[in-house]
């Protein structure tokens, strides 16, 4: 392994779109239509994630790393009034298997605290706003010398929406998001040793144009984007920071009047440092 792979994948984790999937990514219509105060919200997801084409400052590196990880992650929501608006607590639980190369491991990730609140909900115009902070807690499984599903840092996203609805089936949701991350006291270094981590912030910005095909089944087209989040060991930049552009196919599909199933597929088409990946997920939901 690469002194710069070793040094990326040691540095970058819940960078994974995986995880990222509840760290930074929506699903379709997430903001556009939220539920009625009263209504709990119960879901299941599970991704798979591959690749082997790694970069390093936009240039091509090799086609032989092999990065994986199975994540699933448990998430209920309970929806509510907050003064005048609607709100969502609700927890993240990942957990999962991640490898590279040669080294595999399993574990829990970092619990995520999140709540959404619906500044503007007007149903009969089609205009929804939204902000959600998110609340990282680094109590995940953390090993500093293999890749982790814990972060062993303290983080927040913060981020804002924005959906309107064309006529009766379109929807259209743009948002952008900001990551601040607290220290890692025990990263690892090129030698192996112990040392301290600071992670600059990284920017998101995702899209989903969606359309309901029939009166159960909805279908999206998707895109994300992340910049940023260079790392430093013991106070030296590694210049590692993400710039990535995702593209991404969702369907939704009613199997009764409050259980959802959902299956997408994203694929990274642009990476400036990392590993190049594809995706696939499901995600299993039911409310009252």
């Amino acid at each position: 392994m690469t002194r710069s792979l070793r040094m990326w994948i040691l540095a970058a984790c819940l960078l994974f779109p995986s995880l990222a999937m509840a760290t930074g990514g929506n699903s379709p219509r997430d903001y556009a239509c939220p539920l009625d105060p009263g209504t709990f919200f119960f879901a299941t997801y599970y991704t798979h994630q591959w690749g082997t084409d790694y970069f390093h400052k936009g240039k091509y590196i090799n086609g032989s790393t092999r990065l994986y990880d199975n994540i699933g992650i448990a998430r209920p929501v309970y929806f509510t009034n907050f003064g005048p608006f609607t709100a969502d607590p609700q927890m993240l639980l990942p957990f999962g298997q991640i490898a590279l190369n040669s080294q595999e491991t399993s574990g829990i990730g970092d619990p995520i605290l999140a709540a959404t609140v619906w500044f503007i909900n007007d149903r009969e115009a089609g205009w929804v706003f939204g902000w959600t902070p998110f609340v990282y807690v680094p109590i995940g499984s953390y090993d500093r010398k293999r890749p982790s599903l814990g972060s062993n840092r303290w983080a927040t996203k913060q981020e804002l929406c924005v959906a309107k609805r064309f006529g009766d089936r379109v929807w259209w949701e743009v948002a952008g998001n900001i990551t601040l991350f607290g220290d890692n006291p025990d990263a690892n270094d090129a030698n192996n040793h112990s040392t301290s981590s600071s992670k600059n912030a990284v920017f998101g910005a995702e899209s989903h144009l969606s359309v309901d095909v029939t009166s159960k089944l909805m279908v999206s087209a998707d895109y994300y984007y992340q910049y940023g989040g260079e790392t430093s060991l013991h106070g030296v930049w590694q210049k590692d920071w993400v710039d990535t552009h995702t593209l991404g196919f969702t369907a939704a599909y009613m199997l009764a009047s409050n259980v959802q199933l959902m299956a997408h597929f994203n694929t990274d088409v642009s990476v400036y440092n990392g590993v190049r990946q594809n995706e696939i997920g499901t995600r299993l939901a039911f409310w009252f």
